[in-house]
């Protein structure tokens, strides 16, 4: 059997790509019987999947983003997929780009296709509370919203929230305010140049930020969460503060500490309760329309800062 993991969650796919090669190779026998390939080395591979294995039943060779495979290096992989060694087990691993080649629906009628698409908010928030059921760690369902939320559908920036999250918490519940206090400083500080620059109605320097979260390999739906988190703590604020509440208290609410507090209360003044709802319908509608496909992630990010601009 040979198969092709295709999809656009990098995690999943290498996940599913494990669980192939663990399927006909134990640790030892993978030693000697595995390799790892680039699409640019597709007669290395085809060479090691033809050999007959050593102290194994199977030989398994993965090549790697095969969405990149040149048109010549696919009829190779083609071929040899017509006629396959009945010891070898080629993996082929590709993101969703692959459909729109040539060779992909030839290629899947000769392979098993296994997806390894990004997982739906529900799977997300039923994996995350999973992750920590196995670290025997309890987690609040409204840390658990607050994380795919910053974080959307990418599970490899998840996996890495969760671990920190292990780390600090030291066997205690988490609550949604340590959430909060995890999330990158960096990537805060930016958010809040972000704001500032849609508040100045500065559209050169919103790109520009925009362009320099995506340099540090944020997704749309990240820069999306993390403007939500923004307006929902400006609109805590204002709630609280609007109730006559002092900031030692509104702190206190909100896990953080009054000097931070303080900083962020500043802010909230320059929005009124009106702007704060028009904020997160344009966030609600463009997580809504790159959820349901209607417009590319980049686009739809694009097109509500824009807007924002406007607002």
């Amino acid at each position: 059997m040979n198969y092709l993991v295709t999809g656009d969650d990098t995690y999943i796919r290498e996940k599913e790509s494990l669980k192939i090669k663990e399927k006909y190779l134990s640790p030892v026998e993978a030693e000697l019987n595995y390799a790892a390939c680039s699409p640019s080395d597709v007669n290395r591979a085809l060479d090691f999947v033809r050999t007959m294995p050593f102290s194994s039943l199977k030989r398994v060779v993965l090549i790697q983003d095969a969405h990149q495979l040149s048109a010549a290096d696919a009829d190779k992989v083609e071929t040899y997929l017509k006629n396959p060694s009945d010891t070898g087990v080629l993996l082929l691993s590709a993101e969703s780009s692959f459909n729109e080649k040539k060779h992909y629906k030839k290629i899947c009628a000769l392979v098993e296709v296994v997806k390894a698409d990004k997982p739906t908010t529900f799977i997300m928030k039923r994996w995350i509370r999973g992750f920590f059921e196995k670290e025997k760690i309890e987690i609040s369902q409204e840390a658990i919203d607050l994380i795919v939320e910053l974080k959307g559908p990418d599970t490899v920036g998840v996996k890495g929230e969760l671990e920190k999250l292990v780390s600090f918490s030291d066997g205690n519940k988490i609550e949604a305010c340590h959430v909060e206090r995890l999330i990158s400083r960096t990537a805060r500080e930016v958010i809040f140049k972000l704001v500032d620059a849609v508040n100045e109605r500065d559209a050169e320097w919103v790109f520009r930020i925009l362009g320099d979260l995506y340099a540090e390999k944020k997704q749309p739906v990240e820069v999306i969460g993390y403007l939500g988190w923004y307006t929902k703590i400006m609109q805590k604020i204002l709630l609280l503060s609007g109730r006559g509440m002092p900031l030692s208290r509104i702190a206190a609410e909100l896990g953080y500490s009054t000097g931070y507090v303080s900083r962020l209360s500043q802010r909230a003044k320059k929005y009124s309760s009106d702007k704060i709802a028009e904020w997160i319908s344009f966030l609600f509608e463009t997580d809504k329309e790159i959820k349901t496909g209607r417009k590319k992630p980049e686009i739809a990010v694009e097109m509500m800062l824009v807007s924002l601009l406007r607002a």
